[in-house]
């Protein structure tokens, strides 16, 4: 297995860029679950830091839940291991807005749920998310929206521009203390 030592070793000075390079290489080894196979844990949960980090600054948590749905079993635990702890909670709340038997995988049935959760105009596929009425639906709508909001908000503490290292001092530190 690949270490945050290894794989750090040739790299003196860590800002963005070098975070970027290092995981751009590492998606070319694969997929999610491949990666996993191939790296420690600590260097997982640095990756799918960076790239929660990355994607956040460019589109927000709701692209990350609705586009990145790969990283989404992964992004609690790597939250915590970065000592992210209340993006952690938060993060939490936006995942229990989610029917409880939402699988979080790229598939038709989650972006089912995904539409649903995101558009009055959209008809829903699904029979069970059908049957929900129209004014529970808009409660669930905005229930996500407060969550994802909320979310934003403490994050943006973190990685926003205005944070320490433009935002990614999480992943930094991570890396100084796990090599």
């Amino acid at each position: 297995m690949i270490t945050m030592k290894e794989y750090y070793s040739d790299v003196k000075d860590i800002d963005e860029n070098v975070l970027v390079m290092k995981s751009d290489s590492l998606w070319k080894k694969g997929t999610v679950l491949d990666i996993k196979n191939l790296v420690t844990p600590q260097l997982f949960h640095l990756h799918i830091l960076v790239n929660l980090i990355g994607n956040w600054k460019c589109d927000g948590w709701w692209f990350i839940m609705s586009e990145m749905v790969e990283l989404v079993p992964y992004i609690a635990e790597a939250l915590s291991q970065a000592g992210a702890e209340d993006i952690k909670t938060a993060y939490e709340k936006v995942v229990e807005c989610f029917p409880s038997d939402t699988k979080f995988e790229y598939s038709e049935e989650y972006f089912d749920v995904v539409n649903f959760l995101q558009s009055l105009g959209y008809k829903a596929k699904s029979e069970r998310l059908g049957a929900i009425t129209r004014e529970e639906r808009k409660a669930r709508m905005k229930q996500v929206q407060r969550c994802v909001d909320e979310l934003d908000e403490i994050t943006s503490h973190y990685w926003g521009e205005d944070a320490i290292n433009n935002g990614w001092k999480q992943a930094i530190d991570y890396i100084e203390l796990n090599r």
